[in-house]
């Protein structure tokens, strides 16, 4: 069965880093802290790849995830993948550890102004 586990986040860092910039485009690394609050409950680290231009942006990355999930703690990796079509955030299958061992889904992100939202819909 299918569960949900709602929070808010804040985010504590955000290090972008330029790596190589060609012909209008730009690549950059992206470092960031989070600390989500609610029925997700603990920190993050993510690492981001992302590339811009004038007309279009896309990112890949991964974040892992140290927190409690409705009571319970451990830990996995959410695979983040984005461009103007939309974003896609998956529980990396087999990163689940402690009492999080086998979690699988889903996850989605809604920011609105200074108000940061995490959707976690997962099995266990």
């Amino acid at each position: 069965m299918t569960s949900t586990a709602t929070a808010s986040f804040t985010v504590d860092q955000w290090e972008p880093q330029a790596t190589d910039e060609f012909g209008g485009n730009e690549l950059a690394r992206v470092a960031i802290a989070k600390t989500f609050t609610g029925a997700v409950e603990g920190t993050s680290k993510v690492e981001l790849l992302t590339a811009t231009n004038a007309t279009s942006r896309a990112y890949v990355g991964f974040e892992r995830l140290e927190v409690s999930v409705d009571g319970r703690k451990g830990s996995f990796v959410l695979h983040h993948t984005a461009d103007e079509s939309g974003m896609t955030l998956k529980i990396l299958t087999g990163s689940g550890a402690g009492e999080l061992t086998g979690i699988s889904g889903t996850a989605n992100i809604e920011i609105d102004g200074e108000d940061h939202h995490l959707t976690l819909s997962y099995t266990l």
